[in-house]
């Protein structure tokens, strides 16, 4: 669980090839309770991550529908969510909707993953990031 909460932080917070993201998060997903609003944030954040870091083309497509389907079948599991209404309502509801809100909650699911069992300084590899 230490070595996947390392692999979310680094594959969130750098440009790597969104599929490998992707994949990471759907095994916080897939080892997460029904009712955990974790497996909702990751889900959203692989949609989000899909979406934003996937080139045009044929595997954009397939990733993101991937990643649309993790995040429909979280609802259904987290809240039992049947239709787009309910969906809507359930995305709103858990803050899902905006990357400025779910990527700080996914900060915490990726704590509890790694319990302070750093294996490198984040803060220090935050620092040299580009500002653009």
């Amino acid at each position: 669980m230490i070595a996947l909460g390392h692999g979310i932080w680094l594959g969130v917070t750098f440009p790597i090839d969104p599929e490998i993201s992707v994949n990471l998060l759907s095994h916080v997903i897939e080892d997460t309770p029904d009712d955990s609003d974790g497996a909702a944030v990751a889900a959203a954040t692989a949609a989000f991550i899909a979406d934003v870091r996937s080139d045009d083309g044929p595997d954009r497509e397939r990733l993101t529908f991937f990643a649309q389907q993790l995040l429909g079948r979280v609802a259904r599991r987290h809240s039992e969510v049947e239709s787009q209404e309910q969906f809507d309502l359930w995305i709103e509801r858990l803050e899902l909707n905006g990357p400025d809100k779910f990527l700080v909650r996914l900060r915490n699911v990726v704590d509890v993953l790694v319990q302070d069992q750093w294996w490198f300084d984040r803060e220090a590899l935050q620092a040299e990031i580009p500002a653009n």
